[in-house]
């Protein structure tokens, strides 16, 4: 084997050598495209806040439409939340405090019968918490709501808040 045979069989050898590696270099990138890549999202710890309709301290949740402020120092970083009687069975919990500038909302009264902030003047609805009326500058959100589930027999609701950070 004269020395230009052996540059031909070398480069040859170094051209299948480098399809190879490139080969198994596509195989491992496409293979790993099929794998389940999805994210695992984090889950918001709730802590449950039973709640009795029937307590002398809860008498404006009896009637429907009722409405009141609640706080548990543990809970939803100690900040208040509302809580508002929907029909003979529901109850909707939310965030007081507007999602514009933090101010926190009046609760729905005979007066005003929706959320208002009094800061900038948004408006949002006692049933769902959606905006109803954008605040006079800039704009706001949803107001958070929390889950809640009533038992119609123990006259207890219970509210599903976040702990504290």
């Amino acid at each position: 084997m004269n020395n230009q045979e052996r540059r031909e069989f070398i480069k040859s050898g170094l051209q299948g050598l480098g399809i190879t590696i490139c080969a198994g270099s596509i195989m491992s990138i496409l293979s790993s495209c099929e794998m389940n890549e999805d994210l695992i999202q984090p889950q918001e710890t709730t802590f449950p806040l039973i709640i009795a309709i029937d307590d002398p301290n809860n008498i404006d949740l009896t009637r429907i439409g009722g409405a009141m402020y609640y706080n548990h120092p543990s809970l939803n970083n100690g900040e208040d939340f509302i809580i508002i009687r929907v029909d003979n069975d529901s109850f909707l919990a939310l965030s007081s405090f507007c999602t514009h500038q933090g101010c926190q909302v009046n609760i729905p009264s005979m007066d005003k019968l929706t959320i208002f902030c009094p800061c900038h003047f948004a408006e949002f609805s006692p049933l769902t918490g959606e905006v109803i009326q954008q605040p006079n500058q800039g704009t706001a959100t949803n107001l958070p709501v929390f889950k809640t589930e009533y038992d119609i027999v123990n006259n207890r609701l219970t509210v599903y808040l976040p702990g504290n950070d």
